[in-house]
């Protein structure tokens, strides 16, 4: 069966000129269909996205795209290439004031870990989760996988909490499921942030890679 995306962007506030540009490119390849949903909290918008995704048969996988991404040329093409129920582009985020990226390369305890450095890896591996910054999911994870398929849960020490992504990586690996990062797929990740935030993230990054952040 050929592969049919449905391409889906959940909106909080608005979409970035640079991912808007991203995704006029993208709904170019003869398998991509484009929608996005506005609204909040996120992890409702993202479960109203996989509803409309299920409701349509035609679609084999749903790529979701936050409105601030902006992918390489050929992303489409690069996370079908992985060959995987679940794959995901490397976006980098800021965690704890230091940059990382979106893949979660193991876990300590109930913290992930995220992968730092990716400069090494020329072909898709396999990561114990991700960060839904840029992913593609086969319709066989949502339907394997009960509702909510995405949400936030808060953690016992206040103000710390799982995000919807991360929640859904750990309910999807329960039943079998990883996701493969593509390190060709390098997306950035459009932020307004103050430069004395990044210089103290620097000095966090060790921290981070080591599991103390």
């Amino acid at each position: 069966m050929e592969s049919n995306v449905l391409l889906a962007v959940p909106v909080g506030g608005m979409i970035e000129p640079e991912t808007s540009l991203a995704i006029a490119k993208m709904t170019r390849h003869p398998l991509i269909t484009y929608i996005s949903v506005k609204g909040s909290p996120i992890d409702q918008v993202r479960n109203d996205l996989v509803r409309i995704f299920l409701k349509n048969p035609q679609f084999t996988h749903l790529m979701m795209m936050d409105s601030d991404v902006v992918p390489p040329d050929g992303i489409v093409d690069m996370l079908l290439g992985c060959d995987s129920a679940m794959a995901t582009g490397i976006v980098p985020i800021c965690l704890k004031g230091a940059i990382v990226s979106n893949v979660v390369v193991k876990a300590v305890g109930d913290t992930e870990i995220f992968m730092t450095d990716w400069r090494d890896r020329d072909e898709p591996f396999e990561v114990i989760g991700a960060g839904a910054g840029c992913i593609m999911i086969k319709r066989d994870v949502f339907k394997a996988i009960r509702w909510p398929w995405f949400k936030h849960v808060e953690k016992r020490k206040a103000g710390d909490r799982i995000g919807e992504d991360i929640y859904f990586s750990r309910k999807a690996a329960k039943h079998g499921y990883r996701y493969k990062a593509n390190p060709k797929a390098l997306c950035d990740h459009i932020k307004k942030m103050g430069l004395l935030k990044i210089v103290k993230g620097f000095n966090l990054t060790d921290e981070i890679r080591n599991g103390n952040g």
